[in-house]
């Protein structure tokens, strides 16, 4: 059956909402995967399509970055890079969550976690630059112990080219342990790194937090998790890259700050705390993009969609489909929203030690409305 008519799930049938839902475009299958899912999601202004594959839940074999060519999945920037060896940790690309282009240049950020490897070796977490041209890795920064934690979880990350020498990178630290999140700050210029607001209420999940995730009611819980949770997540930049914007999967506020503000490393966390703006509440989890205006795009797990705030503060549902069961990594480009799909809360850890996920593991689009 083709998933793409499927009905909606029955607590949105007869609905408003439904009815409503039932005039947007459906969406388009950008590529569909047989073997791994993807979380990381980037489209260049030219159409060029890249995916990270992490192996944080699955320790597949498959290449851990590729690039969608003729609808395939295919190694970059190359095989050897991508593809499990008995190379150094160093000296290839482990397990990558997020990612983010800036010009030219692609930005890989590469958790280090492994599903069945204890801990997260040195070596193994970084942040690595590639030349989409030439294919070519022009800068690589280690996260290194005792900066680095088995419980951090580098997650998602922006690049700001206008603080900072060679530019400054936001990452957000989901954490494998509860609790463990955080803001992470990179400049690039000199590799320093800053972590801020660990633990706070800010980066952190709310206690009693309940969703939904298809179609039934989960709570956050640290001890019997059985949905995805954790701390700072979906993370983005404005168009002019003055304010950092930043969401939790357990949690529905979000939050700013101005980049200004967040670059500088010699501004006590005590004074970003003061400069953190609450943006207000929204559907919670882990994706988020912007648009050339500067509106603000969110997954809704909990109602299979994707919603736009815009510079207004008027909230708008932008596409409402039965495969988004999981909208993990968004990505805005040419007036199109570029969601790929996760399949983590049907992981063993979260199910009683049962594999739910199932094949084809799919990359969508939404027409922006």
């Amino acid at each position: 059956m083709n998933p793409a008519k499927l009905a909606l799930p029955l607590l949105l049938l007869a609905s408003p909402f439904a009815t409503w839902a039932a005039t947007l475009p459906p969406g388009e299958v950008v590529v569909s995967l047989p073997n791994a899912e993807a979380s990381g999601v980037v489209v260049t202004p030219a159409g060029r399509t890249f995916l990270t594959l992490p192996r944080a839940g699955s320790n597949h074999n498959e290449p851990s970055v590729v690039e969608i060519i003729g609808g395939k999945p295919v190694a970059f920037p190359d095989a050897a890079t991508t593809v499990p060896s008995n190379k150094p940790l160093a000296d290839w690309i482990v397990s990558p969550l997020g990612m983010t282009l800036s010009g030219n240049t692609l930005w890989v950020l590469d958790e280090g976690k492994r599903a069945g490897v204890d801990g997260i070796p040195d070596g193994s977490a970084k942040l690595l630059a590639i030349d989409i041209d030439t294919r070519k890795i022009t800068r690589t920064i280690f996260f290194k112990k005792p900066f680095m934690r088995d419980t951090i979880q580098l997650n998602d990350l922006r690049v700001d080219m206008s603080h900072g020498k060679q530019g400054t990178v936001y990452i957000s630290n989901n954490g494998f342990a509860k609790p463990d999140n955080s803001l992470i700050v990179v400049d690039i210029a000199s590799g320093k790194m800053r972590e801020i607001f660990r633990d706070a209420p800010e980066t952190s999940p709310a206690p009693g937090f309940m969703t939904y995730v298809e179609g039934q009611p989960h709570a956050y819980s640290v001890d019997h998790a059985t949905m995805p949770q954790g701390g700072a997540n979906g993370i983005e930049l404005s168009p002019d890259n003055k304010t950092l914007y930043w969401t939790i999967p357990t949690n529905p506020n979000y939050y700013s700050i101005a980049t200004a503000d967040l670059s500088n490393f010699n501004l006590p966390e005590s004074a970003l705390k003061k400069a953190t703006h609450f943006e207000g509440q929204t559907a919670s989890n882990g994706g988020i993009t912007v648009d050339d205006k500067g509106s603000v795009y969110f997954g809704d797990a909990s109602r299979y969609s994707i919603i736009k705030k815009d510079t207004h503060g008027k909230f708008s549902l932008v596409a409402t489909d039965p495969r988004l069961i999981w909208p993990d990594g968004l990505y805005y480009r040419n007036g199109y929203v570029y969601v790929s799909v996760g399949q983590w809360q049907r992981a063993p850890g979260l199910n009683g030690g049962k594999d739910l996920r199932k094949p084809p593991y799919e990359v969508l689009r939404f027409k922006a409305q």
